[in-house]
């Protein structure tokens, strides 16, 4: 039998990490994390990309996951270009220090959900319960 369980409910009508578990294997859903933290949003995109990486270690730590558990992150980047990609895997390198690598989509947006917000992550990790 399938079990959901919904962590991190959002106010805006989503929920921020959601977990599927069958058969002793937990699959961990994380929506969009974005360059915002502590009621701010960060002031460079530099800032932003580390903010995103610290809210989604809180959100797999909330699935009891870590980032050896993720294997497939999609990144929405507003502008998309070299620097800005190279701003990503330097901070991404911070976090993701194992040599199995997850998956990795990056793709370029005109827009996110917020007109300051620079860049969004979101992942799938898979862990044993």
């Amino acid at each position: 039998m399938l079990k959901k369980e919904f962590i991190n409910p959002h106010p805006m009508g989503f929920t921020n990490t959601v977990t599927c578990s069958s058969n002793g294997v937990k699959t961990i859903f994380i929506s969009g994390q974005v360059g915002y933290a502590d009621g701010r949003v960060g002031e460079s995109f530099a800032e932003q990309v580390d903010m995103v990486y610290r809210n989604l270690l809180k959100e797999l730590a909330s699935a009891s996951a870590t980032v050896e558990d993720v294997v497939k992150i999609n990144t929405y980047v507003v502008e998309l270009d070299r620097e800005k990609s190279r701003t990503i895997r330097k901070t991404k390198d911070v976090y993701f220090t194992q040599e199995q690598q997850p998956a990795s989509t990056m793709v370029g947006v005109s827009a996110l959900v917020m007109e300051e917000l620079l860049i969004e992550i979101e992942a799938t990790a898979v862990i044993e319960e």
